[in-house]
């Protein structure tokens, strides 16, 4: 019979308690409880989608297809991927406030509505935009908190048409006024800052000068194209 020395002995002892102790305060740790289900409806096809993300953070690829569905362009009903970020940003917003729902305007856009709608650039048609609104909350109180929380992000104000435009993938800030109601083309304040290479001392200048005088209603784009 082999007799194991007493300090050996002592160490599988010791081990077994660390092991056991491990064990049993894993299972007493509560179970870290799942972000909120956050709802979307949009406002022309009617159709809802909620949107929670995975447990490690971020959205499935099932959950982004789901999304491409949802966002697709309401004129042509074409899909297109959207933008994770994007997605992340819309729903951080509904989780600021009190996770209200989301009313969608527009996601998706094909390039020829793009084009119909007076701005053939438009983050829309590269799946990097929506247009919203945010349940219980004002306008401008949802453009406020965009614009102090997120960075490289385009802003629209649409307070005619009373909506928020948000995009990414932008190297700098940018952030316009879109008095056009619904269905108009766009009919941005002040004009100039529809960005122009010609004039584009002039865009600065004016951008500068409009910072200044009165922010809130300024659209300054930090030489990023301006509109949605």
């Amino acid at each position: 019979m082999m007799v194991w020395p007493k300090c050996v002995l002592a160490a599988l002892v010791g081990w077994l308690l660390a092991v056991g102790s491990s064990s049993a305060e894993a299972k007493s740790r509560p179970a870290k409880k799942p972000l909120p289900v956050i709802e979307l409806e949009h406002l022309t096809t009617h159709h809802k989608l909620t949107l929670q993300p995975s447990p490690g953070g971020g959205f499935s690829k099932k959950k982004m297809g789901e999304v491409a569905s949802f966002l697709r362009c309401h004129h042509t009903g074409q899909r297109h991927s959207m933008n994770e970020r994007l997605v992340s940003i819309l729903y951080q917003t509904a989780r600021h406030y009190h996770n209200a729902k989301l009313f969608i305007v527009a996601g998706y856009r094909a390039a020829k509505v793009a084009r119909q709608k007076g701005n053939p650039r438009s983050p829309h048609k590269r799946g990097v935009a929506a247009d919203f609104q945010v349940a219980g909350t004002s306008i401008e109180s949802v453009r406020d908190y965009l614009r102090s929380t997120f960075h490289n992000i385009g802003v629209g104000f649409y307070p005619k048409s009373g909506f928020i435009h948000v995009d990414v993938g932008r190297q700098k800030d940018a952030f316009w006024i879109d008095y056009s109601g619904p269905g108009e083309r766009a009919r941005y304040s002040p004009p100039s800052l529809r960005r122009d290479r010609k004039r584009a001392s002039h865009v600065a200048e004016a951008a500068q000068q409009s910072a200044k005088s009165d922010d809130s209603a300024a659209a300054v784009d930090s030489g990023e194209e301006a509109g949605g």
